[in-house]
């Protein structure tokens, strides 16, 4: 299902305008763009914004529910949007493969934006190179270890979460250690903040 289109793009990251709020793709989820040339190319949503239309006019407090709101001022609404930013990581090659690395070309302006199944999330797993980009060319101002969090959750659940979670996440956990090498206490801080 499509949930947003793509209003700036470059061969790094991309940003994405979302049809309908409720379907935002959350923070550290894994979203599909198409390609110019048709394939698929992956990002990690790495920033969620809502803000308004007009970039001169900002949002202002009304002091009410938001069940007043919709009734009372239903337009508010209509003057928001929410946007995505997403850091691509992987792209499908001509042969169908994911590659854990930066496609060629970016996604076209007004290309479609899916979020990703889980089996396309467990597609994205090991060796898990994508990892070393994040963590060594984070997009500007990411939390990049918010974001290995998130990320690292969505492995789990994809992987069957408390039913068979554990093995990718462990799988995951040792590449990460691997490259952060001697930051013990920055591996430690994202561990624990899994599960």
């Amino acid at each position: 299902m499509k949930v947003a289109e793509v209003i700036e793009s470059s061969t790094r990251s991309f940003v994405a305008e979302v049809y309908n709020d409720n379907d935002a793709p959350a923070f550290g989820t894994w979203v599909r763009a198409d390609g110019r040339d048709g394939r698929d190319i992956f990002g990690l949503i790495s920033h969620v914004e809502v803000g308004s239309y007009d970039g001169n006019r900002q949002a202002v407090a009304l002091g009410v529910s938001e069940e007043d709101r919709q009734r009372e001022w239903p337009m508010v609404q209509e003057l928001l949007r929410t946007t995505v930013h997403a850091q691509i990581l992987a792209h499908r090659d001509r042969d169908g493969r994911v590659r854990q690395t930066l496609p060629a070309q970016p996604p076209g302006i007004h290309a479609f934006t899916y979020r990703c199944e889980e089996d396309i999330v467990r597609e994205l797993g090991a060796p898990y190179d994508f990892l070393r980009t994040l963590i060594t060319q984070p997009a500007d101002n990411v939390p990049v270890d918010d974001l290995l969090v998130a990320v690292l959750r969505h492995i789990y659940t994809a992987h069957g979460g408390e039913t068979g979670g554990r093995p990718e996440l462990v799988r995951a956990g040792r590449t990460l250690s691997r490259l952060l090498d001697d930051d013990h206490e920055r591996l430690q801080s994202v561990l624990r903040r899994i599960l």
